[in-house]
């Protein structure tokens, strides 16, 4: 069932673009309620024409008993003048209100309510009744009263029934708009529930494709390669995801190109660094003879210096960012101070040698850091700021944490990073302006920072500042 409704329904959609795809749920969401508000209509159409037809019959009750009593009336005086004057123009006119009489009987007994037929029926046999009498010779006073009574009795009948029928049709049409009302608010509620559910399901099978698309991107700017990037979606994501399938291969070659590169310049340099190293231990050691003051403190520069950089080559030996990822990290808990004043210390002829004087956060924070990552991030941030930092120049370090991340910041008053180049410091073999006096660097050591942050979950940033350059390192 969720093949059906995800991947399945994707794969029969993917020769669609996704703007099809969201003119099409539209057009779906909207069409549930399109549909409740036409049998609504329906439902007002129908209650109109009740409404019609209440409206009709109730004019014609009022007609009929308008008429029956207008009717009887005129039928009643015309026949008592016509007994007591004995003139032929009272009969006429009793016969013509007993003739209107006869027609609304007629018309009663074909309407649609047996009450109403029933007292058409007898006002039929009172009209025959009464023609006898109006046909008969003599006129028996008797008689006539009890035809006067009869037709007094069925007209209150009929106003009675009329009443009644009039009642009944009103509660009739509270009833019937009471049910049209609940059925209304039953498809209103059911079609805007169905409309949310549609229109979730649809966000669901359209916004799914994007979200994992993004995670794969978050993956990939992470530096995990390899992914598979076929997916079941529209066909606009489809090519997008093609694109940056084949940019992900690319990215792979270029790393193994560029862990190649670091391997074989790596190894090149290590066997003369460790001859130089091991030259400087014997002069340290004063094997060869007896060093001046001045002379030892040369050799102890050069010795940390050739040290330092040796850090740097195997640094670059474990550089490759595969072999980083699939490393596990050696998270544990940590005192930032503590690990920063022993980078600080082993940084410590560097500063001496320029006078530099550095400034240390007291902060006491402990925090989870895989060790040797954070001491190649802290000491090729202390390097660079020492490398760029002028003579009796000042160099502040400080740490803290905030809501979600702790951060690690290394402050100089160098030259700084301009503004356009904050981003690039950090791509490999980028090298800006070298200081007065010295070669360019190699262009890898803030590289390695934003490698081993990122390998934390984490990242480096250039910020802004008043002077010199202002690094921050973070992660969660």
């Amino acid at each position: 069932m969720q093949y059906f409704f995800g991947d399945g329904f994707l794969m029969i959609l993917r020769h669609l673009s996704f703007k099809t795809l969201l003119v099409a749920s539209l057009f779906v969401v909207t069409l549930i309620p399109s549909l409740a508000l036409v049998q609504t209509w329906w439902h007002l159409q129908q209650l109109t024409e009740q409404v019609d037809q209440s409206q009709q019959q109730s004019q014609l009750l009022s007609e009929s008993m308008r008429a029956f009593s207008s009717q009887g009336e005129l039928f009643e005086r015309a026949t008592r003048q016509w007994s007591v004057l004995h003139e032929e123009s009272y009969s006429h006119a009793g016969q013509e209100a007993l003739s209107g009489l006869r027609q609304l009987a007629e018309r009663l007994k074909h309407m649609d309510d047996s009450g109403l037929q029933v007292l058409g029926r007898n006002l039929v046999r009172w009209c025959a009744l009464s023609q006898r009498l109006l046909d008969g010779a003599d006129h028996p006073a008797a008689e006539w009263s009890r035809q006067y009574e009869a037709l007094a009795s069925l007209g209150s009948e009929l106003e009675t029934h009329i009443r009644q029928l009039a009642e009944f049709k009103r509660l009739q049409w509270d009833s019937s708009l009471r049910a049209k009302r609940q059925q209304a608010d039953r498809v209103a509620i059911l079609s805007l529930c169905l409309a949310v559910v549609s229109g979730l399901l649809l966000a669901w099978m359209l916004v799914r494709p994007l979200q994992q698309l993004r995670s794969k991107i978050a993956a990939l700017a992470q530096g995990q390669r390899g992914q598979e990037w076929a997916m079941s979606a529209p066909a606009d994501i489809v090519q997008l995801a093609t694109a940056l399938g084949e940019l992900d291969r690319r990215l792979a070659r270029l790393e193994e190109d560029k862990a190649d590169f670091f391997r074989h310049v790596s190894h090149e340099l290590k066997t003369p660094l460790a001859a130089i190293q091991e030259a400087s231990s014997l002069l340290q050691d004063q094997i060869p003879g007896p060093l001046l003051a001045s002379q030892q403190e040369i050799v102890a520069i050069t010795l940390s210096n050739t040290r330092l950089l040796r850090q740097r080559v195997d640094a670059l030996l474990l550089h490759d960012a595969a072999n980083w990822l699939e490393r596990p990290l050696a998270m544990q808990l940590h005192d930032l101070q503590a690990l920063i004043a022993l980078a600080a210390e082993a940084m410590r002829p560097l500063l001496q040698q320029k006078r530099i004087r550095l400034e240390l956060s007291q902060v006491a924070l402990l925090v989870q850091v895989d060790q040797e990552k954070f001491r190649t991030i802290i000491d090729n941030l202390l390097s660079n700021a020492i490398r760029f930092s002028p003579v009796n120049g000042v160099i502040s370090v400080n740490i803290g944490r905030n809501s979600d991340r702790t951060w690690v910041s290394v402050i100089d008053q160098g030259p700084g990073i301009p503004a356009q180049n904050h981003t690039l410091v950090f791509q490999p073999f980028y090298t800006g302006p070298a200081p007065v006096g010295e070669v360019p660097g190699s262009g890898i050591g803030l590289t390695m920072v934003k490698t081993f942050a990122q390998l934390m979950g984490g990242d480096v940033e250039s910020l802004p500042a008043v002077r010199g350059a202002h690094l921050c390192v973070w992660w969660p």
